[in-house]
């Protein structure tokens, strides 16, 4: 599949077959990965890949996290949330950690945190054209110190994105998107 018919058909997945995704095809996403441009070629990721046993432990991290949106984690609510989120974790054959360095600089920072997710981006389209479905996990759990710690994070860095990888369960047709054209200014003088 050619990178156009990637982007087109690109989803986000959520439920995956059990396989297990090989080493040698994370790399391969890896290495299209850090072909992404970056302004002075400052090279801001950093990557690290949660497979076997330790999905169990972001998976309580994950769950962990859910509770927290309720005002009593015991309720019954929140019990049935935080068991989706854990399962659905369990049931991921990979995460890919996605980490940036985090510059004094602003204007440096801003650079870097785009190059991470251009990166990323290059992952999941890399993913899309083997047959692989990505999710794109961001928000609050991106600082819990829980997976600061289980991912090795370095000090200086931060985690820009948590993107589930695995074989899709079911195929799917991508949602619909406004046309770029409804979106877009052409300035021509």
């Amino acid at each position: 599949m050619d990178a156009i018919d990637a982007i087109q058909r690109r989803i986000s997945v959520r439920r995956f077959r059990p396989d297990p995704v090989p080493r040698e095809i994370i790399e391969r996403l890896l290495d299209c990965a850090v072909r992404a441009p970056n302004h002075k070629l400052t090279q801001p990721w950093r990557f690290a890949v949660v497979r076997g046993p330790a999905r169990s432990r972001l998976a309580e991290l994950r769950a962990g996290h859910r509770l927290k949106r309720y005002e009593d984690p015991r309720s019954d609510e929140a019990h049935a949330a935080a068991e989706k989120i854990r399962r659905e974790a369990e049931r991921t054959p990979a995460f890919i950690v996605v980490m940036c360095a985090v510059h004094s600089d602003e204007l440096t920072r801003e650079e870097d945190y785009a190059a991470a997710m251009m990166a990323t981006e290059n992952l999941l389209i890399a993913a899309e054209s083997l047959g692989l479905g990505t999710y794109v996990k961001t928000g609050g759990i991106m600082q819990d110190p829980g997976v600061a710690t289980l991912v090795g994070l370095e000090p200086g860095h931060r985690v820009a994105a948590i993107v589930s990888l695995g074989y899709p369960d079911e195929v799917e047709s991508p949602r619909r998107r406004k046309p770029a054209a409804e979106v877009t200014r052409w300035v021509d003088a």
